[in-house]
Order: C-alpha cells, then sequence, then structure tokens
C-alpha cells in the first residue's frame, strides 16, 4: 500500500512544468545569445561612428597631398627636405606626421607616405 501511495502523492506532486535541456536552452539561452549578437552589432555600429573621420567643413580649404615611396636610408628629416625645401623641416615633418598618422620617425623601404603638395 505504501508504493500506491507514493506513486499517487509522487504524480500529484509532478503536475509542475519542467523543462528538459533543450527547453532551457530555448527559453533561456537562445534569448541570452540572440541580446548579446545584438548588443555586439550596436557596438561596432556605433563604435564606428566614433572612430570615423570628420568631414572638412566648407571653411576651410583642404590642403592637397601627394605621395611619396621611402627608399631604403631615407628619413623624414631627408623627406622634408626633398617634398618642402621652402618650409621649415620640423614642421614639414609634422606635417608629415600629422598625415600619415606615424608615431614615431621609423620608415621602411617600399612604405608610402602622403606628404604637402607644392610645399
Amino acid at each position: 500500500m505504501s508504493t500506491a501511495a507514493s506513486v499517487q502523492t509522487r504524480t500529484a506532486g509532478s503536475a509542475g512544468f519542467h523543462l528538459n535541456r533543450r527547453g532551457r536552452f530555448l527559453f533561456v539561452g537562445f534569448p541570452v545569445i540572440v541580446l548579446a549578437v545584438l548588443a555586439a552589432a550596436a557596438a561596432v555600429f556605433f563604435g564606428a561612428h566614433g572612430v570615423a573621420p570628420a568631414a572638412a567643413s566648407p571653411d576651410e580649404p583642404v590642403a592637397a597631398v601627394e605621395t611619396v615611396t621611402v627608399n631604403y636610408g631615407d628619413t623624414l628629416w631627408a623627406i622634408a627636405g626633398r617634398t618642402a625645401p621652402d618650409s621649415p623641416r620640423n614642421e614639414a615633418i609634422l606635417r608629415i606626421g600629422e598625415l600619415n598618422d606615424l608615431d614615431g620617425g621609423e620608415l621602411q623601404p617600399g612604405q608610402v607616405l602622403f606628404v604637402p603638395a607644392g610645399s
């Protein structure tokens, strides 16, 4: 008699809703993954706008640039002297560094640099 009572108690107690592993993933894991993907897409979308170059204002003239290919043994000092002989070399070097986003003065042979045109 105890077996029947335990079966009835067990059946009555298990009337609730239980999910198996696949069901838990469907109702919990899948929405979490979708939200994570959407958050990553939003971060990429809004992050790209934060690093996009600013548009030139119509009041500022856009300086013309030329390209120069670095030869073996070239330095920024020598390139600034060749491309802007009438300008102070320090100013020309700073401008070349700004145009090419250079952190230091190391150049690689074959590297293409933007230099101010007609300086």
